[in-house]
């Protein structure tokens, strides 16, 4: 048996504590500064995480951010972080400052981030500012933290350059509820992460704006299914560009979990709102006031980056018009407008 720390008690990485903790490992479950409530809640007996509704294992043990000791992280025989994309700067500074030897360590967060004029996965960019990881394990594929919690079938992909540490660490989380593929392309499973919740917002804004009145939801399904083929190809073009494989974003990391992104979540319910023809500041001011919606730094990042790059494909918006409809209502904060004669899914 292993002893897994989580850094990051929010809906995922607490979700992730289950099925370590049902294959009998030690799981040390660390807040950050922000997670005090959550941590005090599930610290009591039969604690329920306020979004995940179940208790966790009594195999894991919560640990408060002022409570993580140095210690806690050398105990560690593999390390999660799953913080949100904000919280990546204080997960780092965190483990660089207590990691006295090599350690693989897994990341459920999701983003991008600049590497001069261009933009990289954070396998690209986490490396250099954590010298003691001796593995970057990227963690994708379509999963509802409260659904893994709960113990409802889901399939991810664990994703590392080294596909032996990649299969090992799935060895260690793998259950009868949660299955596990692995691959090498560590950079295209990163490349998707991001992207789907860029996605969402452009798939999610078909199912509101072509209403059906004779169907119970209300919703079309024609407009969302051919937005929803068109974001995977463009999808597939990106992580080209990023330096992964296209045949990532036709798998779980990529079609699976823009699903998955589309049934629900903040970047949905702003592409909903975008369908009724509202802008992005309106729906950010109002409704999902307060809330972080990944797809908006995505789009901004994106359109710096979309520019022509010697050896592939020519860009632009008569290849990814979805991508550049959702970075316009974005940049200029203009209703959203996707006009379906530009289509490219052949």
């Amino acid at each position: 048996m292993a002893t897994i720390l989580i850094l990051g008690a929010g809906v995922m990485g607490s979700a992730l504590a289950v099925p370590a903790a049902d294959n009998g490992h030690t799981v040390l479950l660390a807040g950050t500064p922000v997670d005090t409530d959550i941590i005090a809640r599930i610290g009591k007996a039969g604690g329920v995480h306020p979004k995940l509704d179940q208790p966790l294992p009594g195999n894991v043990r919560p640990i408060a951010n002022a409570d993580l000791s140095d210690a806690d992280v050398e105990a560690a025989d593999m390390i999660v972080v799953g913080v949100s994309s904000p919280g990546i700067s204080w997960a780092v500074e965190r483990l660089a400052g207590a990691m006295k030897r090599p350690r693989r360590i897994a990341f459920v967060t999701k983003g991008l981030d600049k590497a001069g004029s261009s933009l990289v996965t954070l396998a690209g960019s986490l490396p250099s500012r954590l010298p003691q990881m001796s593995a970057f394990l990227g963690i994708g594929g379509p999963c509802i933290a409260r659904e893994l919690a709960n113990r409802k079938p889901s399939a991810c992909v664990y994703a590392c350059a080294d596909r032996q540490a990649a299969g090992e660490f799935a060895a260690l989380m793998t259950t009868d509820y949660y299955r596990l593929s692995t691959t090498d392309d560590v950079v295209g499973v990163e490349a998707c992460a991001a992207l789907k919740n860029f996605y969402a917002i452009g798939v999610a804004a078909m199912q509101t704006r072509y209403p059906d009145s004779a169907r119970a939801d209300a919703q079309s399904k024609n407009p969302t299914a051919a937005a929803f083929t068109q974001a995977t190809r463009e999808m597939a073009r990106l992580c080209e560009r990023f330096g992964g494989r296209r045949d990532t974003a036709f798998d779980l990391a990529g079609l699976g979990d823009l699903h998955v992104t589309v049934g629900g979540g903040r970047n949905s319910r702003l592409g909903h709102e975008l369908g009724r023809d509202r802008t992005v500041s309106d729906v950010m001011a109002k409704e999902l006031a307060g809330e972080t919606v990944e797809g908006i730094d995505t789009a901004r990042m994106l359109s710096a980056w979309l520019q022509p790059t010697p050896g592939l494909e020519p860009i632009g918006p008569d290849r990814f018009p979805l991508a550049y409809a959702i970075i316009d209502a974005v940049l200029q904060d203009t209703p959203f407008k996707f006009d379906f004669a530009t289509l490219t899914i052949s």
